[in-house]
């Protein structure tokens, strides 16, 4: 009897830390995404300030365009019409279009770090170091659509053309790591 019980011990102990390293890799990884968007929280704080700003602007040319006299009237139109094309909605439909694609890589970051974690320590190993640079791009391509939003006319256009860039080339990157590191293993798994 005792003997039972020495190897239920054995085996149970196996079974907790199993599971304690699966839970200690869930907590942390629910501990980066709290981290993640906190992050994000303060870059949407600092979108509602400008957004903010954009609004109070466009009030007062808008007052003092109403409010122009006949002679005023040309140059306060020009500074309106202005104020309008910094603020236009194709800026805005492109910033809430790239913020999305940012969010849905920072999901797939998460998953492969996931998988990274999961996986052997080879692998792990690999896919580090690429997670760094996938993490770094996405930093700063964030910081690049925050930017975007103070520019106005050919500027923001500049922004606009290399923030696509940097989406295509980081969405091209994580294809790479899922196919090199785990479409293969899944491959060989089933056989």
């Amino acid at each position: 009897m005792a003997e039972d019980r020495t190897s239920y011990e054995e085996r149970a102990e196996i079974i907790a830390k199993r599971l304690l390293s699966k839970i200690y890799a869930m907590e942390s990884k629910a501990l980066e995404a709290k981290m993640d968007a906190l992050r994000n929280q303060d870059k949407l704080e600092e979108q509602i300030k400008l957004l903010a700003r954009q609004r109070e602007e466009l009030e007062q040319k808008y007052n003092e365009l109403v409010n122009a006299s006949e002679e005023q009237w040309s140059n306060v139109s020009d500074d309106f019409e202005n104020l309008i094309n910094s603020i236009n909605s194709d800026k805005q439909a492109f910033y809430e279009r790239t913020q999305g694609w940012l969010n849905e890589l920072n999901t797939k970051i998460a998953d492969l770090e996931e998988k990274a974690r999961n996986s052997s320590q080879e692998i792990r190993s690999s896919v580090q170091s690429q997670l760094e640079g996938l993490r770094e791009q996405r930093e700063r391509l964030q910081k690049n659509l925050v930017d975007m939003q103070e520019e106005s006319g050919d500027r923001w256009q500049s922004f606009k053309t290399n923030l696509d860039e940097g989406i295509n080339t980081m969405k091209t990157n994580i294809n790479k790591v899922y196919n090199k590191y785990f479409h293969r293993s899944k491959d060989t798994s089933s056989e």
